[in-house]
């Protein structure tokens, strides 16, 4: 019976660190400065997390509404908190799931090409 829960436990885990990808936080707001309300910046060539607040808070409860993303070059922010990872408008065949400059952009279809 323990073998069974651990190994349900552990397949439940895969299977979320599986999907989340997919869901992704992958929507800005277009005209946004990248850093406004961003909790910290995320350097994407290397994953350091700079914070930009003296409390950032912890992974589980961060204090801020965004993170910024950075390659050095360039910079974005995102959501830290979406219904299922993605805003609905900006989901696949919503009315914003494009990258036009206005209102939400999908940085999935912003960095595709």
């Amino acid at each position: 019976m323990r073998l069974r829960i651990s190994a349900l436990l552990g397949a439940s885990t895969l299977a979320l660190m599986l999907a989340v990808p997919a869901f992704g936080f992958d929507c800005s707001v277009a005209k946004k400065p990248p850093t406004a309300g961003a909790v910290g910046i995320v350097d994407i060539t290397t994953g350091e997390f700079t914070p930009l607040k003296r409390n950032p808070g912890t992974d589980e409860h961060p204090h801020g509404g965004f993170v910024a993303l950075s390659d050095g070059t360039f910079s974005t922010s995102t959501f830290l908190h979406a219904p299922d990872g993605v805003l609905p408008p900006v989901r696949p065949g919503g009315p914003q799931d494009n990258c036009d400059g206005k209102g939400l952009d999908s940085l999935e279809e912003c960095f595709a090409g």
